[in-house]
């Protein structure tokens, strides 16, 4: 029996799991776009959430990096306050 394919897409695993001040964790880029998308207007304008979003879009839908997408959305959680502990 093969391996199981890895997801890809917006199911695919971010490079590892984010845990939100929330307790939230984030495990799929899925998870981190319902985030962008939950934030209120003026904080998607922000340059980090901006970034954040282009990186998840680019691992998502066109083979980007998705290391650099969970590190983007990580700064982007630390700059507002909202990461959890490590």
């Amino acid at each position: 029996m093969p391996p199981p394919k890895p997801r890809t897409g917006w199911h695919a695993r971010l490079s590892q799991s984010i845990i939100m001040r929330d307790g939230k964790r984030l495990v799929t880029l899925a998870d981190a776009r319902t985030v962008v998308l939950a934030l209120p207007a003026a904080d998607r304008e922000r340059a980090t959430w901006k970034a954040a979003a282009r990186l998840l879009i680019a691992a998502a839908e066109q083979g980007g990096d998705i290391t650099a997408a969970t590190e983007q959305v990580r700064l982007a959680l630390f700059l507002q306050a909202r990461l959890g502990p490590a």
